[in-house]
């Protein structure tokens, strides 16, 4: 798809390797103005600082936080910052890692109902010790995750910018006039089975 601009929107993006594969999570940050580079540097560093003293202790060992990548969505060449302090960062959770593909989605939900309004969040890694059985997680990792990916939510909240949606089409088609941004109230986690990320299995996806 052609590239179409997003004004005010700053894509963020976690960069992180298991087992020599390069994985990632991102979302979407109304910025409510103009993106700087002073605005993409503070949402790079707060998402490394949220990632390192909080979202880690659900990582695995194996997970480590390569860099933070802000770019500016809204001109095709935007501005660009990486924040990479360290090589040091890595997920805090023991136990027996499953493969890399194993993943448990988080739901991004916002005060709209309709697909085009909600977003996925993808965990990088599961521990066995975050099970509850053979196909399940249990429910304190499950409160776990969610409580990590909503303080994440807060704290973008708190430097005031907004966690977002960002819909290109509906219905199939583009939206005239532009995207269309739904702000992200909270995140849950819909059911307890394991899901599957494909192209995180070593040697398939980048």
């Amino acid at each position: 798809m052609p590239f179409v601009p997003a004004p005010n929107i700053v894509m963020c993006e976690w960069r992180c390797t298991r087992n020599a594969q390069n994985i990632e999570n991102r979302l979407m940050v109304d910025a409510l103005t103009a993106p700087t580079p002073a605005i993409l540097q503070g949402i790079a560093t707060l998402a490394w600082d949220w990632w390192e003293n909080n979202h880690a202790n659900v990582i695995h060992t194996e997970v480590g936080l390569r860099e933070v990548v802000t770019t500016d969505l809204s001109v095709q060449n935007g501005n660009q910052y990486t924040y990479a302090p360290d090589t040091t960062t890595v997920g805090l959770m023991g136990g027996f890692a499953l493969p890399n593909e194993v993943s448990m989605c988080v739901s991004l939900r916002t005060g709209v109902r309709g697909r085009s309004a909600r977003g996925r969040w993808y965990q990088l890694s599961v521990s066995d010790a975050q099970l509850n059985g053979t196909n399940t997680m249990s429910p304190a990792a499950m409160s776990a995750i969610t409580t990590s990916v909503n303080a994440l939510l807060t704290t973008i909240d708190n430097e005031g910018y907004a966690p977002v949606i960002v819909s290109y089409q509906s219905n199939g088609v583009p939206r005239p006039g532009g995207p269309v941004y739904f702000v992200i109230t909270t995140a849950s986690i819909v059911d307890p089975i394991l899901d599957s990320m494909r192209r995180r299995k070593p040697g398939v996806g980048s």
